[in-house]
C-alpha cells in the first residue's frame, strides 16, 4: 500500500505521528550530543579539578569516539532485528546511567572509564534515531529530516556552552552533568511511553513508503562494502565529525589563551558556534532534498576545509573580538553538507540496509572525532602551546578527505556508478 492509497483519515494521522516522532528523535539526539560534548563545554573546570594537561583533556574528550565506533559496529549488526523503540531505550537508559556515575568521577581514570562506557550507549541511540527516520519518512524527505537531526545535535552542544558554563560556574561541574543524566533518564521513560517504530505499528498494515521493487528482504551486511558509497559517506561524515569535535574542543581555549578572552565570553562563542552550525546545517538538509546529494557532500567538505583555515589564520595573532564572533558565527558553514550524507546513504542502500550503512559510514566519523581532539591537543602541547599549529594540521586532514571524495563522489549514471547493492533501481 502506498500513500497516494491512504485515506485522508489515514494520511492526517501519519502525519501527526511523523511530528511526534520527529519531536522525539530530536530530543534523543539532543541528549546524545549533551553527553558527548558536556565534557568539551567545561574542560577548563574538570581539567583544574582533576588536574588534566592538554593533551590529557583532549583524549578525553576524544576517547568517548573509540567505543561509540564499537557501539556503530555491534548495533549495526543487529539493526535489522530491532526495533527503533528497542534501540532508542537501551541507548538512553545505558547513556543515564554513565552519566550518573560520571557525576561522582574522582580520577582521570575514572572520567576515561566512563566516558567510554557512554560512548557505546550513545551509538545506540544514534542507530535508533536513523532507523526511527527511515520508518516515518519517505526518501524524497529524509535529507531535509536528517538535517534536522544533525542541527538538534548542534543545537545541544550549543546549549551545552550557553547554559553549562554559567551552571558550572555557579554550581560546579557535577551539577551540570547531574542535569544531564537526569534528562535523559526522563527522555527513556518518554520512549517507553510513546514511540512507534512506523506506520504499520499504529494500524496501517502494508504499507510502504517506497514501491515493493525497491526493497530487499534478504542482503548480507558485508554487501554494504561492495559499494564506494560507504566511503563517501565515511569520509562526508569524518570532515563533519572533524570540524565539530576540533573547533567545540579547542577554539575556546585558543580565544582564552592567545585572544586574552575572559572566560565569562566562552558561554557566548559556544552559543555562537552551536546555533552557526544549527542555521546551516537546516538550510543545507533542505537543499540536499532538491540537488544531488554527491555534489553536496563534496561542496560541504571543501566548506570544512575552509573552516580549518579559518581557525588556523584566525589563532596566529592577536584580534578583536568582534572578529572573533565573527569566526563562530561562521564556523557551522563546515557542517552545510550534513544532511546529505546520511541521504545519500539511504539510497543508495535498501531500507533494510540503510540503518546499518548509516552505522558503518559512521565509524569513520567517530575516528575523526577521537582522533581530532586529541591530536590537536598533542599538537599543542608539543609545539610549546602553538593552537596555530594544531589547528593546520586540522586543516590538513580536511584537504586530504577531499581529495578522496572528489576522487570517489562521482554521479556518472547506471554505468559508471554501477548497481547498488540489493536494489539494480537506485542510481
Amino acid at each position: 500500500m502506498k500513500w497516494e492509497m491512504l485515506s485522508d483519515f489515514d494520511k492526517s494521522r501519519i502525519k501527526r505521528w511523523q511530528i511526534g516522532m520527529l519531536t522525539l528523535a530530536l530530543l534523543c539526539e539532543m541528549f546524545l550530543a549533551a553527553d558527548w560534548y558536556a565534557f568539551a563545554a567545561v574542560i577548563p573546570f574538570i581539567s583544574e579539578t582533576l588536574q588534566l594537561d592538554p593533551a590529557q583533556a583532549g583524549l578525553a574528550q576524544g576517547i568517548f569516539a573509540l567505543t561509540y565506533g564499537l557501539g556503530m559496529i555491534v548495533w549495526s549488526q543487529v539493526s535489522k532485528s530491532m526495533t527503533a523503540r528497542s534501540m532508542l531505550l537501551i541507548g538512553l537508559a545505558g547513556t543515564g546511567l554513565g552519566m550518573v556515575a560520571q557525576v561522582y568521577v574522582q580520577s582521570y581514570g575514572q572520567l576515561i572509564a566512563l566516558r567510554l562506557f557512554v560512548g557505546f550507549f550513545d551509538a545506540a541511540i544514534f542507530l535508533g534515531n536513523m532507523k526511527l527516520i527511515v520508518g516515518w519518512f519517505p526518501q524524497a524527505r529524509r535529507g531535509s529530516v536528517i538535517g534536522l537531526i544533525l542541527a538538534a545535535y548542534s543545537l545541544a552542544i550549543t546549549l551545552d556552552f550557553a547554559l553549562g558554563i554559567p551552571l558550572t560556574i555557579a554550581y560546579g561541574w557535577r551539577t551540570f552533568f547531574g542535569i544531564l543524566a537526569a534528562g535523559t533518564l526522563i527522555v527513556a521513560v518518554c520512549v517507553v511511553l510513546f514511540t512507534r517504530n512506523g506506520p504499520a505499528h499504529i494500524g496501517i498494515s502494508g504499507f510502504l513508503w517506497e514501491p515493493e521493487k525497491d526493497r530487499t528482504a534478504n542482503v548480507s551486511l558485508s554487501s554494504i562494502f561492495k559499494s564506494r558509497w560507504i566511503i563517501v559517506g565515511g569520509l562526508g561524515i569524518s570532515a563533519c565529525t572533524m570540524a565539530i569535535a576540533g573547533t567545540a574542543t579547542w577554539v575556546i581555549p585558543a580565544y582564552i589563551t592567545i585572544h586574552a578572552m575572559p572566560v565569562e565570553d566562552a558561554a557566548l562563542i559556544g552559543t555562537l558556534m552551536g546555533l552557526s552550525q544549527v542555521f546551516f546545517l537546516v538550510i543545507g538538509g533542505y537543499i540536499s532534498d532538491r540537488m544531488g546529494k554527491a555534489a553536496m557532500i563534496k561542496f560541504g567538505t571543501v566548506l570544512a576545509l575552509l573552516v580549518a583555515v579559518m581557525f588556523t589564520i584566525g589563532t596566529m595573532s592577536a584580534l578583536p573580538f568582534v572578529w572573533l564572533v565573527i569566526m563562530a558565527l561562521l564556523s557551522g558553514i563546515a557542517l552545510f553538507g550534513g544532511g546529505a550524507i546520511f541521504a545519500l546513504l539511504s539510497k543508495k542502500y535498501p531500507d533494510e540496509l540503510a540503518t546499518a550503512a548509516v552505522g558503518y559510514a559512521e565509524i569513520f566519523g567517530i575516528l575523526s572525532t577521537f582522533i581530532s581532539p586529541w591530536m590537536m591537543g598533542v599538537v599543542i602541547k608539543v609545539s610549546g602551546g602553538s593552537f596555530a599549529s594544531a589547528f593546520l594540521a586540522f586543516a590538513i586532514a580536511e584537504a586530504i578527505m577531499l581529495a578522496i571524495i572528489v576522487a570517489l563522489a562521482r554521479e556518472t549514471g547506471r554505468v559508471a556508478s554501477g548497481p547498488v547493492v540489493g536494489s539494480t533501481s537506485r542510481g
